[in-house]
């Protein structure tokens, strides 16, 4: 599940040769340097084939990155990318910050882009992604970034396909999108869930921008509840969507309803909506001490693909 740094609002489709034209406009210092070799360079709109080429290989690692293109990151500058020799074929792609999200196949592009990144490096807020991955961009730009606050470094990625899924005999929670007027209830339960997952009250620290952030999971219909008596029972939210893959996020049961099958019962109410309607398959990380969590995952059929990353500057 993706964590909120202070400052981060809220995380935040892909053709066309790479090339180094200059987009109309400057997005900030991203756009004003590219390393000598030219291999690494910001994307812009005119890439969009490109990029989506290369990320609809691995759907599920690079959800995040094809989710935040649909909501505009070519168009506002915030993709780096790294092109092929000849440089018409994309074989890396990285969400700038404040979120750092890299997809990195090759190691051998870490070291460019680490290069990229060094000048404003202090601007990243939050780094998440496969585990190799993130571990060598934080290696390589040790001394200009400052030790993580807070490091996951074990999150298994799991990946539930409709083939997989295992819903329990009997009754389906009425798992439903989040409506406006339960903006305040799903607050109070996100900062809930952040504080006994990450270690910090949200409402404390940025109670604006967190409020902020869940109103729009809730415009978007990102935000998904089951309520009981006017109270949250269950939520999640997505953190990424496309057609190919959905990426969960803050999965959260209420205290006095864990340990009684009602969490597994939720999740796989949820995914059936999801995969009957939105999208091809769905996917989430999570803490791998959670282990109330990870039970509740593989009951419902999501099974590990990986492992993922936080760190937290």
């Amino acid at each position: 599940m993706l964590m909120q740094p202070r400052a981060w609002r809220q995380v935040a489709a892909a053709a066309g040769p790479i090339d180094n034209r200059p987009m109309a406009r400057p997005v900030g210092w991203w756009t004003r340097w590219t390393p000598a070799d030219g291999r690494c360079r910001r994307l812009g709109p005119d890439d969009l084939e490109t990029v989506d080429r290369a990320l609809r290989a691995d759907p599920v690692a690079t959800v995040t990155l094809r989710s935040e293109i649909a909501l505009g990151a070519l168009r506002e500058g915030r993709l780096l990318g790294v092109a092929a020799p000849g440089g018409r074929n994309l074989r890396a792609a990285v969400l700038t910050a404040p979120l750092l999200v890299p997809w990195i196949p090759n190691p051998a592009d870490l070291s460019v882009v680490a290069e990229w990144l060094m000048p404003a490096a202090g601007s990243i807020q939050l780094m998440v992604g496969a585990q190799d991955t993130t571990a060598g961009l934080d290696a390589a730009l040790r001394g200009h970034l400052p030790p993580p606050r807070l490091l996951r470094r074990e999150q298994p990625l799991y990946v539930l396909e409709p083939r997989g899924l295992r819903a329990p005999a009997g009754w389906a929670p009425p798992v439903r999108r989040a409506r406006a007027d339960e903006l305040d209830q799903l607050v109070r339960a996100g900062a809930a869930m952040h504080l006994e997952e990450v270690g910090f009250d949200p409402l404390a620290i940025d109670p604006v921008g967190f409020r902020s952030r869940v109103r729009h999971l809730i415009e978007r219909g990102w935000a998904w509840v089951w309520t009981e008596d006017g109270r949250i029972v269950f939520k999640a939210e997505c953190a990424a969507v496309t057609r190919e893959a959905v990426q969960l996020q803050g999965v959260w049961v209420e205290p006095g309803g864990r340990d009684r099958g009602l969490g597994t019962r939720a999740m796989a109410a949820l995914c059936t909506e999801l995969l009957r309607d939105a999208t091809e398959r769905v996917s989430l990380f999570v803490n791998d001490f959670n282990r109330r969590a990870i039970h509740v995952y593989e009951r419902v059929g999501f099974t590990p693909r990986g492992v993922f990353s936080s760190y937290l500057y």
